[in-house]
């Protein structure tokens, strides 16, 4: 045997399963999903500081919290993997919300909740249609139709809160099965289709494409603006599905239900790794995102910390997560141009 065929095939035995092998896959997982180390560590360190963290009744709190966040952060995965944003969230879920609180008295759960996302639905269409063909920039238009939408919910209601109370929509929104709500399940459940449309079919692939050269997916053929209207109109009913969750918890709708929501939505899906220039997406990192800014949220209100400083502590963690993702990325880019 050659000198050099020994050290290659000593290589190619370490990388056999039972010799090694599993360690650095291990290691491979856990360094691109350290956001889930650090949710993990935070738990534990609330946890340690204020026992109460565990107690059945919070934890459900915080999955609700989340739960929230993660139903609408699936859509907005969608919107930033195409190189998309939307900023109109707080208005698709005020509107939508609205449509249920108002429909309810009138019909069964199922229509009012249909109701609700076929308005999402049709602000979501309003919203493509004005970035695809108007060709306003998504930012700008998004922005536009956040007040288009909240100023429409408020002419709607009067400025008025309107009740919810349907005592069975009450408990099909906020009810829980065993220590987990179903409003958590459902966004499980969503998280799992998202992943599916985005990796495994044909408008995932397209929207994948043109988020990271929509020139290049033109010029393939790509059916890029039909694809755009089209994950406009999922993410609106993302939207309007958290809407209708929202409404159950508050017990009611009203066009400032949702004011700076936004963001929260964006952030869980930047801090997950989605990236922002499109392209590419990680829907576990969503799920992640939303816990981890749950979890935050909620320890700061056991530790008594004042709503101020939360603004501060919750805007660190987003600065500093997003650093540490970006050099972790860098360092990638530049390990495989090596």
């Amino acid at each position: 045997m050659s000198t050099t065929q020994a050290p290659i095939e000593q290589r190619a035995a370490d990388q056999r399963p039972g010799r090694g092998g599993s360690r650095p896959a291990v290691l491979g997982f856990l360094g691109r999903q350290y956001l889930l180390l650090i949710l993990i560590v935070l738990a534990a360190a609330v946890g340690l500081a204020r026992p109460a963290f565990w107690n059945g009744g919070n934890l459900e709190n915080v999955l609700f919290q989340a739960s929230f966040v993660g139903l609408a952060a699936c859509g907005m995965t969608l919107l930033i993997a195409a190189g998309l944003l939307d900023l109109s969230v707080a208005g698709v879920i005020a509107l939508s919300s609205i449509a249920v609180a108002k429909v309810l008295p009138y019909t069964t759960i199922g229509v009012a909740v249909l109701v609700g996302l076929l308005v999402g639905v049709g602000l979501g269409v309003l919203n493509g249609l004005l970035v695809t063909y108007v060709r306003i920039a998504p930012f700008i238009a998004t922005l536009g139709t956040l007040y288009l939408f909240q100023g429409a919910s408020f002419i709607w209601t009067s400025g008025d809160v309107v009740p919810v109370t349907s005592f069975y929509f009450r408990q099909m929104t906020t009810g829980t099965v065993g220590r987990l709500p179903v409003s958590f399940l459902v966004f499980l459940v969503l998280a799992v289709l998202t992943y599916l449309l985005l990796n495994r079919t044909y408008f995932g692939r397209t929207l994948r494409a043109f988020g990271s050269n929509e020139r290049a997916a033109t010029l393939a053929g790509m059916p890029v603006d039909r694809t755009k209207v089209l994950v406009f109109v999922v993410a609106g009913i993302c939207f309007a599905i958290a809407g209708v969750f929202m409404t159950g918890r508050l017990a009611s709708a009203e066009g400032t239900m949702a004011q700076g929501f936004e963001m929260d939505v964006i952030a869980a899906v930047v801090v997950g790794g989605t990236a922002l220039r499109g392209g590419r997406a990680t829907v576990f990192g969503t799920i992640v995102g939303a816990l981890l800014f749950a979890v935050l949220a909620n320890a700061l209100n056991l530790l008594g910390i004042a709503s101020y400083w939360q603004y501060v502590v919750t805007g660190a963690v987003l600065v500093v997560a997003i650093a540490l993702g970006a050099r972790r990325r860098s360092a990638a880019e530049v390990r495989g141009a090596g």
